[in-house]
């Protein structure tokens, strides 16, 4: 299968998961992974001279391969096989720099294979299969996959000649499915939440009761926010470690308090944090809902208000959350 595919949306929604099971089946030798950050340029991309200590002339200049020269190399030792250069959080650096002369090998022909080659002798010295001076160009075998997250995307824009020369596959907020099913999995990364209401109150929900609350609160125009989607938040946002979701469902009081405190603790030091600056400074103008209560005046009270007061509105508490806590429920 041909691949040059970006997949985006919300934070947390599993994409370099996804990628992950997607590439399972790949043997390791043919899998290139590299996370872009806003320093990471064309050099890293592709490679660069670099001192080297020698016996005889004291230091050396040698050429250090990038990932996709790397990946490249890989692509023409054996083309029955595919080979995967992946890419996570692309607009987390300027892509179009990062790429350079390579962008004009992302169009492809009918047989998937580089429409325009280019002359790049940094390149093309590294690839035995390729003759003396011969152009470099992307064999049907070099596939390219990449991550963004949709409130990244303002980092470094990406340009739409870019943008189009990829498949664009959106990955949904929505709870991951069970295997081979419609069903969601309601064990998968849900552990009890317990939400403060009026006077202090518990109210006992899940997390992703909860987190499917607060993005339909972010994203309504009329009862809620009316913010974009790129505000929202997906299930694994926060990965909570894998027996935490049963200690918290625990018969022993002793194992689901501590647990319970342990889910308590994560929310307020990943969670809150996002909430406050990134989701309720950027509200509409005009729009008079707001996500946490009137008691919540800084981050300090947010912060240690959470575990025994009500620190969200009633507006999100009565209209979403508690109509809606027990929509994922948790199940084994």
């Amino acid at each position: 299968m041909h691949e040059q595919t970006i997949y985006f949306g919300a934070p947390g929604t599993g994409k370099s998961r996804f990628v992950k099971d997607h590439l399972a089946s790949v043997s390791h030798k043919n899998v290139f992974r590299v996370t872009i950050y806003p320093e990471f340029s064309y050099s890293d991309f592709v490679g660069q001279l670099l001192p080297k200590p020698s016996a005889t002339t004291g230091v050396d200049f040698v050429f250090h391969e990038g990932p996709f020269v790397q990946a490249l190399k890989q692509s023409f030792v054996d083309n029955s096989q595919d080979v995967y250069l992946v890419l996570e959080e692309i607009s987390r650096g300027n892509i179009a720099a990062i790429f350079g002369d390579l962008f004009q090998l992302l169009d492809r022909d009918q047989y998937f294979v580089s429409e325009f080659p280019i002359r790049n002798k940094d390149i093309s010295d590294r690839i035995p299969q390729l003759k003396e001076g011969a152009e470099v160009y992307l064999p049907a075998n070099f596939n390219i996959i990449c991550t963004v997250n949709t409130s990244d995307q303002g980092v470094f824009p990406m340009d739409t000649a870019f943008k189009r020369r990829f498949d664009w596959v959106y990955m949904s907020t929505e709870p991951a499915k069970k295997e081979g099913t419609d069903k969601y999995d309601g064990a998968l990364n849900n552990p009890v939440v317990r939400i403060r209401g009026e006077g202090g109150a518990v109210i006992e929900t899940n997390w992703l009761s909860l987190y499917w609350s607060l993005n339909k609160f972010i994203t309504d125009k009329v009862n809620g926010l009316g913010q974009k989607e790129d505000k929202q938040l997906g299930q694994f946002f926060i990965k909570f470690p894998e027996n935490l979701a049963k200690d918290t469902h625990s018969t022993n009081p002793s194992i689901a308090a501590k647990a319970l405190a342990r889910v308590d603790a994560i929310l307020k030091n990943k969670l809150l944090i996002y909430l406050w600056q990134d989701v309720q400074p950027s509200v509409t103008f005009g729009n008079a809902k707001e996500l946490f209560a009137p008691t919540v005046v800084d981050f300090n009270s947010l912060y240690f208000g959470f575990e025994t007061s009500q620190i969200f509105s009633n507006d999100f508490i009565t209209g979403f959350l508690i109509p809606n806590k027990d929509k994922y429920a948790f199940s084994n």
